[in-house]
């Protein structure tokens, strides 16, 4: 083995720049093994020095997440009857959404659910809904439950949903946590983000919140117990080529458990379609945290990333950025001031009109969307009712693609005639 070693001379960091850039095609010509990157607003290196490591990022025994589904409850026997077939495909973390009622059944929500088993999550609309459940699961024994409130509860996923960047979904996670701390109303913060494509700068992401969010607790000398969930969204999602689809949910699932989630909820890549998501993309959302599971063992590593040059340098450059603008929104009032609010939406909107333009443009490939359409095209239609966070609608880019070529091709009859 020394031998091996001293046949072949050590290249240095000089040989390696030349060999980057003769290969890479960087978009910065001032460094050519440095990216930029439009959407992230963020320079990136393509060639990274051995540093000091970050600190380990995870103090579990291991890496282990809860296979979450979403059931947005309107018919408890109807939603009833979906949790137990979720829960037997594979599913062991049940998020029920019941602020569509007044007042809810739970004998009927629940009944032949296991609750000392599983770990099960309650979004409600008010502190009545909230009372009504702590009575009622009082004498079940419960494994764990989790009822999210606004006092509790961090739902980062939507500024991901509307099309902001990564930075902007860490500030407003941190904003938001940062005012339930300040209130010492919570005994537990349950935070949700959305799951980007960019498969290290995910990693990254989720990374740079343990550590921002260690540094925000420790200022407050709090320990607080805290939920980490990821969930897929629909902004690069094709209803037309829905076998991409399951590639990248299954690269953004990777991400997300690399980084360290306590929950990840795949969602059906076809839920916001008009006619919802079927039996068969249900049972693939939730194949695909068995397969990185039972077949991967992914969660058999602690803090898998750790030591890795490129995403160390990732993780510190988007917590710097990320502390930043973090310290700029709070000058302007934290997250409950209207004025943090209205810059913060700005941004994310300017943000999403970069990747609309992207796509439109072209300077962007999306597999299904922009570019190599499937032949044989679905006859699924995105819903048009669609969810809404600060008045900006949820962005899906093959949907606003489709409608912006509709609208050139109606121009340009209008034009002939």
């Amino acid at each position: 083995m020394k031998k091996l070693f001293t046949e072949f001379e050590k290249p240095n960091l000089s040989d390696w720049k030349t060999q980057l850039i003769n290969e890479l095609k960087s978009n910065n010509p001032s460094d050519p093994t440095a990216f930029e990157n439009e959407i992230e607003g963020l320079v990136f290196n393509e060639i990274y020095e051995e540093s000091n490591p970050l600190p380990s990022l995870e103090k579990k025994k291991i890496n282990d997440w809860q296979i979450g589904v979403n059931i947005l409850v309107t018919n408890e026997k109807k939603d009833n009857k979906s949790a137990l077939e979720l829960l037997n495909l594979g599913a062991n973390s049940l998020n029920f959404d019941v602020r569509n009622l007044d007042i809810i059944n739970l004998s009927e929500l629940l009944a032949g659910i296991e609750l000392a088993y599983i770990h099960t999550y309650f979004t409600v609309k008010n502190e009545a809904q909230e009372t009504a459940i702590h009575g009622w699961l009082a004498d079940k024994n419960p494994f764990f439950y989790h009822i999210n409130l606004d006092r509790n509860f961090v739902n980062a996923f939507e500024v991901n949903a509307i099309g902001g960047n990564i930075t902007q979904e860490l500030v407003f996670a941190l904003a938001k946590g940062k005012y339930i701390l300040e209130s010492e109303r919570a005994t537990c913060i349950h935070f949700t983000f959305g799951i980007g494509a960019n498969f290290m700068l995910e990693i990254a992401k989720f990374r740079a919140f343990h550590l921002l969010w260690d540094k925000l607790t420790t200022v407050y000398q709090s320990s607080i117990k805290t939920t980490i969930t990821a969930k897929t969204g629909f902004v690069n999602k094709s209803l037309n080529d829905p076998h991409t689809n399951i590639l990248r949910q299954t690269t953004e699932s990777l991400s997300a458990v690399l980084g360290g989630v306590d929950q990840l909820i795949i969602q059906p890549y076809d839920a916001l379609s008009s006619t919802g998501s079927s039996s068969f993309t249900e049972r693939m959302a939730i194949n695909i945290s068995l397969i990185l599971k039972e077949e991967s063992e992914i969660n058999q590593l602690i803090d898998p990333m750790n030591g890795s040059l490129s995403i160390e340098k990732l993780t510190q450059t988007l917590a710097d950025s990320s502390w930043k603008l973090f310290q700029h929104l709070e000058k302007l009032g934290g997250s409950e001031s209207l004025k943090m609010k209205e810059s913060l939406k700005n941004e994310i909107e300017r943000i999403r009109n970069s990747r609309i333009a992207q796509i439109n443009d072209n300077k962007q490939l999306l597999v299904g969307v922009n570019q190599y359409f499937n032949p044989a095209q679905t006859n699924l239609n995105w819903k048009q009712d669609v969810d809404t966070f600060w008045d900006v609608e949820y962005l899906v880019l093959e949907r606003t693609f489709d409608i912006i070529q509709s609208d050139k091709f109606d121009s340009v009859q209008s034009y002939k005639k």
